[in-house]
């Protein structure tokens, strides 16, 4: 794993280049300790690495790379799993190889192929591809999302990088706060599509490339999407289905255990971890080691049941317990760590399975992707139940109830209630789940109800904070498919890429590990979303066939349990070791000399949470966790 940046002043100038790259590249040392390398050319281009040697340890590994006749330059994150089946079929086409890695594999097929090369790949990337005859710049981020790539382009200049601090290290990107990308963050927790934190810098999206020719503008298309799977229903029994599938997921996590290096699997003791654990001990020779972390505090701690399924498996266990004065000195460096507002706060035992095994491996497997793509998360089954609870209701009934709901307001309710103390904070809870619930009424659809289910601020709610925002995204209702398939279809291309994926990306580069995921092979994705719905959502409930595949391998009594993810106590810490934080960044003035938020609004946020409105949590997180960002960035 590595971190990659490049920048092309258009025209021609050569001046600090090689000074703005090597600073661009320090940036990005924690994702590659083992080796960085520059590249300039006359043209006013630029091209770093900093590596983590997982492929191929020697000096031949080295980037950026050039090729023999000095035409094609190429910088690459990620691990291309299958390079030794092109490597031959390049060597049967008569190319030669010095070393043994996947990024020459990848030079020589842009040379065979062109970009098209990039369909037969296997794996995840971020790759910049330079062809000096041509004068083209391409990048190209996997199809999945799985290894980020970030861009900017004023229009004479461009530059892109791994991270959003490599791209701070040239003087044309400004950093100014990009409104609709805050009102989002705010909504959801974290920041989508092509979208940032800061105006004119943009994400590739996932299964896109983008080509730059000298004196044109960029010009970005998709090459891949899940999309084109749904049109092709799966034929066979369900039986054939099944041993299908299960061939095609232990082909995939073989894939994943290429690799010159140790490697490890973080184990929850949930579906998908255990899923990839059983199966990787079943068919991979060699002993596996796995990684837990545990909590203090019972309601979020499943360590026992990960022991549980490692000891079945015979894998080499280690786990952590967590505790909140640990967790508080992650949290202080949480801008640091995510480079751009970020409100899973998940992240922080994510990093800290990520730094256990970094002790030991140098590669990890995290079994992300399941819940996307086999109709998994508890979120699903409530939008579904309700979806067809509302559409019994006719629409006249609706409109009526939700008619009604406007007129309840704290005042009415006060003169409704003479004499009654009801404090103000069980007032304001009262109207914000009355609130609730007409957007509920409002939105029977599952792309309204999605909607309702995963904003943990309101659009009306960030109007009164920042003012002037509507949600950028559209909602799952605008994808096709079934309700079910619909919001699987926005989780996977939103909530799984720029949260989940984000998340590991970033803790495991943090202590400059590799994180793979086994479950998001694009092979698997496509057979997921052609998966009739009784098999992903059946008799055993959510990812039924999954857990039919599960069963067989581990008793069903260690993981038939409710999903509980892979959350943290964060009420208890924000009331407790936490206040001292949030009082010192949510503090009146801080907030009003920055000029972004309305104070006062904050300010009764934060008063209502400590007077005991749990509700409020998350929205109070997430205001914490964006000033903590600007604190270092903003």
């Amino acid at each position: 794993m590595c971190g990659i940046v490049g920048i092309w002043k258009q025209d021609g100038r050569q001046e600090h280049i090689r000074d703005d790259l090597s600073r661009a590249v320090a940036r990005l040392r924690h994702r590659g300790p083992d080796d960085q390398g520059v590249w300039t050319n006359n043209s006013g281009l630029g091209l770093g690495h900093t590596r983590l040697s997982v492929l191929d340890l020697s000096p031949l590994g080295h980037q950026p790379m050039v090729s023999e006749d000095r035409r094609y330059v190429i910088v690459f994150n990620g691990e291309i799993y299958n390079f030794r089946e092109i490597r031959q079929s390049l060597a049967d086409a008569g190319h030669s190889f010095s070393g043994t890695g996947d990024t020459e594999v990848i030079l020589h097929a842009f040379r065979e192929w062109g970009t098209d090369c990039v369909k037969q790949f296997i794996g995840m990337f971020a790759i910049a591809f330079w062809d000096e005859k041509e004068q083209q710049l391409e990048l190209i981020r996997d199809r999945i999302g799985v290894k980020p790539l970030y861009f900017s382009w004023d229009g004479a200049t461009f530059c892109f990088g791994s991270e959003l601090k490599a791209l701070r290290a040239f003087s044309h990107v400004t950093g100014d706060i990009a409104h609709e990308s805050l009102g989002e963050f705010l909504q959801y927790g974290y920041i989508a599509d092509d979208r940032t934190i800061y105006q004119g810098v943009h994400k590739l999206r996932p299964g896109h490339r983008l080509t730059l020719k000298n004196r044109r503008q960029p010009v970005v298309e998709p090459y891949w999407s899940v999309l084109d799977a749904l049109d092709k229903p799966l034929a066979g029994t369900d039986a054939d289905i099944e041993a299908e599938l299960e061939a095609l997921l232990v082909d995939s996590f073989r894939y994943r255990m290429v690799s010159d290096v140790p490697i490890g699997v973080y184990l929850s003791g949930g579906v998908d971890s255990s899923l990839v654990t059983a199966l990787l001990a079943k068919h991979y020779k060699q002993s596996i080691r796995t990684f837990t972390i545990g909590f203090e505090e019972d309601g979020h701690d499943e360590s026992c049941w990960a022991k549980k399924v490692a000891q079945h498996c015979g894998t080499e266990h280690t786990e952590y317990i967590l505790g909140v004065r640990e967790a508080l000195k992650i949290v202080k460096d949480w801008g640091t760590l995510f480079d751009e507002p970020f409100g899973d706060s998940s992240g922080i035992p994510t990093l800290l399975v990520s730094r256990l095994s970094s002790e030991q491996v140098k590669v990890v497997l995290s079994a992300d992707g399941g819940d996307e793509l086999f109709n998994g998360y508890s979120v699903y089954t409530s939008v579904l139940e309700r979806v067809n609870a509302l559409d019994r209701i006719p629409a006249g009934v609706r409109k009526f109830l939700s008619t009604g709901l406007v007129q309840i307001s704290p005042s009415r309710l006060d003169a409704r209630m003479p004499g009654i103390p009801v404090p103000v904070t069980a007032f304001n809870s009262i109207i914000r789940k009355m609130n609730r619930l007409k957007r509920m009424i409002d939105n029977p659809t599952s792309g309204g109800l999605m909607d309702f289910y995963v904003s943990y601020w309101f659009p009306d709610e960030i109007n009164r904070l920042i003012g002037g925002y509507e949600s950028p995204r559209p909602t799952a209702g605008s994808y096709p498919g079934t309700a079910a398939d619909q919001i699987s279809l926005w989780d996977f291309h939103n909530y799984l890429p720029e949260d989940i994926l984000t998340k590991v990306d970033r803790t495991t580069m943090a202590v400059s590990i590799e994180g793979r995921e086994p479950l998001l092979d694009h092979r698997l994705a496509e057979y997921a979303f052609r998966l009739p719905l009784h098999l992903r959502r059946g008799s055993l409930g959510p990812k039924h066939l999954l857990k039919k595949i599960l069963y067989r391998h581990i008793p069903r009594t260690l993981v038939d349990r409710p999903k509980q993810g892979f959350g943290i106590p964060l009420e208890d810490w924000l009331r407790t070791d936490l206040k001292e934080l949030t009082n010192e960044y949510l503090a009146p003035d801080r907030i009003r000399n920055a000029g972004i938020m309305d104070w006062k609004l904050v300010c009764q946020l934060v008063k209502n949470f400590y007077a005991g409105d749990a509700d409020l949590t998350s929205p109070l997180w997430f205001v914490l966790a964006f000033e903590m960002w600007r604190e270092q960035w903003g």
